[in-house]
């Protein structure tokens, strides 16, 4: 046991010094002025499906800077804006008609947007997903983690109709089309889990933040839902096999291992894993882990090691 385990730490010290090798031979863009590489074009944006649910999309994006970048996300994310008409049939935008983007400031890993009081004429079944759409399409973006909301100047500090309040700088960690299953208020445990859906021919991720009293690590959590015969909702899809276990797992420098039984395998005579269950595996541990690749083993021999994509 002792020699696999040591065994399996050289080899992944192995793949990530390819890696750095690989990194160093391009150059370093020293310039502050973001630009984005040609093979970026294509990006990530949130929208709503048919279903009301906020959805992972791949679109594909005109401007080369950040700034250019956030306006053009929140041009499509806006009703019969000019950029809107790009949206594929199924997906709706959902910034209010109308609705400006008066100003935008970049520090650090933080944008301020600042909105027109159009922004507030949004449906109240809608505002909280509003907001969950704007900051998950921006934080997409490299570099960008943080958002604050700004209408006219002043601080967006609570939901138009609700009330609820909302923190003064938003990131990730407020969760998206959220559930509830708790018993009590105390030791609640957020994770978010991605889900496959199709619309028609498209394939894409929805991202469901659920919140329980579940004592168990996260990626078990996420493992155990992926895998449940009985998917609380049947717009979510998942094609990863009930029988599946995750046998154990651990970390490693940035790496995160996941060790499972041949359950996992597209079927009895491959050695490989059906891409929509790594993907949506992969997508669930980057939105609750700090690691940037997950390393799949299958009966203790390694099968595959992806680098984790961004948003």
């Amino acid at each position: 046991m002792l020699k696999r385990k040591f065994l399996k730490k050289v080899w992944i010290a192995i793949s990530c010094l390819i890696v750095i090798q690989i990194v160093a031979m391009f150059p370093k863009n020293d310039d502050k002025d973001f630009t984005i590489k040609p093979s970026s074009s294509t990006g990530i944006i949130y929208l709503l499906d048919d279903n009301n649910y906020v959805s992972r999309l791949e679109i594909m994006y005109n401007a080369t800077k950040k700034e250019d970048l956030v306006r053009e996300i929140i041009s499509i994310l806006t009703i019969n804006s000019d950029k809107s008409v790009r949206i594929r049939s199924g997906f709706t935008p959902i910034i209010p008609e109308n609705t400006e983007l008066l100003d935008l400031k970049i520090e650090d890993e933080q944008v301020t947007l600042n909105f027109s009081k159009d922004i507030l004429l949004i449906d109240e079944e809608l505002e909280e997903k509003m907001i969950e759409a704007i900051v998950y399409s921006i934080t997409s973006i490299d570099g960008i983690n943080y958002v604050k909301l700004l209408v006219e100047n002043q601080a967006l500090e609570k939901l138009p109709h609700s009330s609820k309040k909302l923190p003064d700088v938003l990131d990730r960690s407020m969760g998206i089309n959220k559930e509830y299953d708790i018993e009590t208020l105390s030791n609640i445990k957020e994770t978010t889990i991605y889900y496959l859906a199709r619309n028609n021919d498209y394939t894409y991720y929805i991202p469901v933040t659920k919140y329980s009293n579940d004592t168990k690590e996260k990626i078990e959590i996420i493992i155990d839902e992926l895998k449940s015969s009985s998917t609380y909702n049947t717009n979510l899809i998942s094609y990863l096999n009930e029988e599946t276990e995750l046998i154990n797992y651990e970390f490693l420098d940035s790496s995160m291992i996941l060790n499972f039984n041949d359950s996992i395998l597209a079927d009895i005579n491959s050695n490989n894993i059906i891409e929509e269950v790594t993907y949506t595996i992969n997508l669930s541990v980057q939105e609750n882990y700090d690691v940037n690749n997950v390393i799949y083993y299958v009966d203790d021999q390694v099968n595959a090691n992806y680098f984790l994509p961004r948003g």
